[in-house]
């Protein structure tokens, strides 16, 4: 196969989608489902369904609870209850009620003891519809998430919701597993026959769907391959957040996205029961999901829906869930869920209902976090548009890892390839990301003793992830969006993207690469590949303003060739120990700068090359930027970012959006970790949050002209209007 293979997707034409009075979508998930039936088993997983309401009633709910203006649907199918697959199917229209469930005799608890399925596959979706109906009858704005109908029904859908309906959610259908079930036996796998399987599964999907009548189709997962999705033509990124660890890199993805590919909107799927982690009883558990919220609402999220926790719970995955204080049904496999092995347990089970349901005091809560963040918005609107951001992290061509470092993670999923070759686990290419965030979006430990996993400041401003999926990369969308390009993590090259990126960088623009990421290797050998991968053989002059000729010497240190200081670190401070190879290039324009070098040769390490109206940093490495992390020799401090990441904050200081903080008046230090910050300049808003739940912070706001001071309380958001 061609290494630059490229599957190209059929353009479809994406539904507008209308914002409501407020400025944004804030929802909840709702499920088909009727008490007494298990959602897992085992010691761990056991979780029971105390839910007391139809999907109907929760629509009522909603309004009544104030816990906003959309319900996102899991529609499931119909399940395995009688109830659930009347419900679905609209079996009362023509006449039908179903039995309820007798678990002390132990009939009627599946659908198979009262009718055959199939002989009902022609309504499948009858219920959807008139739910969808229900629906905009009371003013509330529905999506669906893992439903199915017949083409009968879906097509339906949209002239039934009209405006209050926004589509079809596949969630996590095309998740790369730990059962390798994507990979094709006898075939050579590389990253691009991964990414292409990927696609045609997504495309096929979509475009089914599309077809079908369902309209704008949504990918909602924790996948960082949610650039893929897109690109095989989902319309709406969804990123599980929590699950999504990093709240701010997932929104700068989505963000990203939604501008590369002009896409209706963006939002989050909150899932903060089931993946925050910490347990309820730290005083910060729901002040972590109050801050999402905003953090979200910031960054440009115009949907924010809130997983689950709030009708009943559905999680355990804290030490302290009062799910643990239900029985625990052990049947083997925590898959197992017939009713009939665990009908006998139902009567104790019920006797807990009280502290999972929707009367327990978590799901009251919940429903009153919600309640709050709606109320803020209706009261105060959402900033027009999206936030400024001068600086895209590339996110590159079959990048197929993770957002961050994990030593036992297999890229893609490819557990039995990294097993033989090692490179295909969690390596240099994903700890750049790690540096990139340390330096963008540093997470404090606010929530000590548990970690903080998910809040971040932002004290360079919000930045985008530009997506290079596919090999989709056009100077005239990056010139148009940022002054700044910073590769991380992995990427595989082209002769395009060198173009692209040349045009880019001669308009003005800056950029931040390695040797690595013009190399066009596709499986994984980012050790030992050759200049012979290396786009135009390595000769980037009018790039780079270097030859690369091959492989150099490996090195301890990296220091600066002078005492100036240029990019926070003077000689005799060193960076180390890298112990990688640099590049042997020979330097083409003597008008390069060299800005690090290795301290025994004095060889360059990394170098400046002005390319027409912009600037190239050049990094001499034969190693990912993620490699420079280490930094613990000479002159190092606990909060280093190490090489690639004075680097990182070298260009923004170049490139300070209009509104922009500071701890001095000068630079961003480490009061502005705690700060996360957004300029929206369509409407002039400025949104300021302090991420720190037990400290306030004070900083300076610079605004146009004006050096403003500022303290934020302990958790405060605050909002400044243009006039403010």
């Amino acid at each position: 196969m061609n290494p630059h293979h490229k599957i190209t997707m059929a353009s479809h034409v994406r539904i507008p989608i209308q914002l409501p009075s407020c400025g944004m979508f804030v929802g909840s998930g709702i499920m088909n489902s009727v008490p007494d039936y298990l959602v897992c088993s085992g010691r761990t997983h056991t979780t029971w369904v105390s839910q007391l309401f139809t999907p109907v009633e929760l629509l009522e709910r909603i309004l009544d609870d104030n816990q906003g203006n959309l319900v996102q649907y899991w529609g499931f199918n119909g399940g395995r209850s009688p109830i659930t697959f009347a419900r679905h199917y609209a079996l009362e229209d023509v006449g039908m009620t179903p039995p309820e469930p007798d678990w002390q005799n132990k009939k009627n608890l599946l659908v198979t003891d009262w009718i055959h399925p199939e002989d009902y596959r022609e309504r499948n979706g009858a219920g959807v519809l008139k739910l969808i109906r229900e629906a905009r009858e009371r003013g509330i704005y529905i999506a669906l998430l893992y439903t199915e109908a017949a083409p009968e029904w879906s097509g339906q859908f949209q002239e039934a919701g009209g405006e209050f309906y926004l589509g079809y959610d596949f969630g996590e259908r095309f998740t790369f597993r730990l059962e390798e079930t994507h990979s094709d036996a006898g075939n050579t796998v590389t990253l691009q026959t991964l990414a292409d399987g990927l696609m045609r599964q997504v495309s096929a999907h979509v475009r089914e769907r599309h077809a079908t009548g369902w309209g704008n189709v949504a990918a909602t997962s924790s996948n960082f391959h949610l650039d893929y999705e897109i690109a095989a033509g989902a319309d709406i990124p969804m990123v599980e957040d929590f699950a999504f660890k990093h709240l701010n890199l997932a929104s700068a993805l989505s963000r990203g996205l939604a501008r590369q590919y002009d896409l209706p909107l963006w939002g989050t799927h909150l899932a903060h029961e089931h993946y925050s982690w910490i347990p309820y009883s730290s005083k910060h558990k729901f002040d972590l999901l109050r801050a999402a919220m905003y953090h979200k609402y910031m960054a440009g999220a115009k949907a924010i829906i809130n997983e689950s926790g709030g009708w009943y719970l559905e999680a355990q995955l804290v030490t302290d869930s009062p799910m643990f204080e239900t029985p625990r049904v052990e049947l083997g496999s925590y898959r197992n869920r017939d009713p009939y092995d665990f009908a006998d347990v139902v009567g104790e089970a019920r006797k807990t209902y009280h502290k999972i349901n929707y009367h327990s005091p978590v799901a009251v809560r919940y429903r009153k976090e919600i309640s709050d963040f709606y109320d803020f918005v209706k009261a105060n609107g959402t900033p027009a548009g999206q936030p400024e951001t001068t600086i895209a992290l590339i996110k590159g061509n079959l990048d197929l890892g993770g957002e961050s470092f994990h030593p036992n993670d297999a890229i893609a999923g490819m557990f039995t390839l990294a097993e033989k070759n090692p490179l295909w686990y969690s390596g240099q290419p994903e700890r750049g990301w790690d540096v990139a965030c340390n330096v963008f979006f540093p997470r404090p430990p606010i929530l000590a003793p548990w970690h903080n996993l998910f809040l971040s400041g932002s004290p360079y401003g919000q930045m985008d992830v530009t997506s290079f999926a596919n090999d989709n990369v056009d100077a005239d969308f990056l010139s148009a969006n940022y002054k700044a390009l910073l590769f991380t993590g992995w990427n595989t090259s082209s002769e395009k993207q060198y173009v692209q990126l040349l045009r880019y960088v001669k308009s003005g623009g800056i950029l931040f690469v390695s040797i690595p990421h013009l190399s066009t290797n596709n499986t994984r050998n980012y050790a030992s590949f050759g200049v012979d991968e290396l786009v135009r053989g390595g000769d980037w002059s009018e790039l780079c303003g270097v030859k690369v000729k091959g492989k150099g010497e490996r090195f301890y240190w990296a220091t600066a060739p002078d005492r100036k200081g240029e990019l926070g670190f003077k000689h005799p401070r060193r960076f180390g120990i890298l112990t990688v190879c640099r590049g042997n290039i020979e330097i083409t324009d003597p008008s390069v700068e060299t800005l690090a070098v290795e301290d025994e040769e004095m060889a360059p390490v990394l170098l400046r090359h002005r390319c027409g109206k912009g600037t190239v940093y050049f990094l001499n490495t034969w190693a990912y930027p993620g490699a420079t992390d280490a930094d613990f020799g000479p002159g190092a401090t606990l909060d280093s970012p190490g090489l690639a990441g004075y680097v990182y904050r070298h260009i923004a200081r170049q490139v300070r959006p209009e509104a922009w903080i500071s701890d001095d008046q000068v630079d961003a230090g480490a009061e502005c970790r705690f700060i996360n910050y957004s300029h929206f300049p369509q409407d002039g808003t400025i949104c300021l949050q302090n991420i720190d739940f037990s400290s306030p912070h004070r900083f300076f706001l610079h605004r146009q002209e004006q050096i403003i001071p500022v303290e934020l309380a302990p958790g405060e958001f605050r909002l400044l209007a243009s006039t403010d």
